[in-house]
């Protein structure tokens, strides 16, 4: 079953590259996980994800320069078009995969879709997202270039927001993954690009992360962010 969802993941990818849109778009979530893969480079990095979303974080100002209907161009593969809660998200549905677009939330914040008329779809604005915008890498996956949040960058994000989960699955998740792709960072070495991104953060964002790694009992990790 893990073999066909990372099939049908890398066939989604492989249709928005095709249509000039991959480059526009970071791939974030779960997902992000599995692509380290490709950055890490290593045979005892773990790459399993408990989740189907594949979630793609789009940077405003919008930067496409074609439009394209993302739906139509992978509906053949079985996606159907739906609307979740009430005020109108888009995701597209698969019984291996969800994609869903994601838009950086500022200012007062607004709970309504943010409107993508070149994709054809809307997007959810979310805090803390521009954080990862801010701090991205590309890496090379089965003739692909795909943009991802800097792993670094990627466990600070959840560091901050697993606090904000309503379900403790969601919570206890985003946890595992924060821990493991920072836990490989620590691995390879790679002290000073953590310690450099979480500088770069905001005070109360700092502070926030190292309050929630105190709730966890996660000492040590703190310790590393601080050194």
């Amino acid at each position: 079953m893990e073999k066909k969802i990372n099939s049908l993941c890398l066939e989604v990818l492989n249709r928005l590259n095709e249509a000039g849109i991959l480059r526009d778009l970071i791939v974030i979530g779960s997902w992000s996980i599995y692509f380290y893969k490709y950055y890490f480079k290593s045979e005892n990095y773990s790459t399993y994800i408990r989740t189907k979303d594949i979630d793609f974080l789009v940077p405003l100002p919008l930067k496409f320069q074609k439009e394209v209907n993302v739906f139509e161009l992978v509906k053949d593969l079985g996606f159907l078009e739906k609307y979740r809660g009430s005020k109108g998200y888009i995701k597209l549905e698969h019984p291996d995969l969800s994609i869903e677009f994601l838009v950086p939330e500022r200012g007062r914040g607004d709970d309504k879709p943010y409107s993508i008329p070149q994709l054809s779809t809307n997007a959810q604005p979310l805090r803390f997202l521009d954080f990862l915008i801010e701090n991205t890498i590309s890496i090379n996956a089965e003739g692909l270039h795909i943009k991802l949040p800097h792993p670094a960058a990627y466990a600070l994000h959840k560091f901050i927001i697993f606090k904000r989960r309503s379900k403790a699955e969601k919570h206890d998740r985003d946890i595992e993954g924060a821990l493991r792709v920072f836990n490989e960072l620590i691995r390879h070495k790679k002290h000073s690009e953590i310690r450099y991104i979480f500088k770069r953060m905001h005070k109360k964002w700092q502070q926030k992360i190292l309050g929630n790694l105190n709730s966890i009992e996660e000492l040590e990790v703190a310790k590393i962010l601080i050194e």
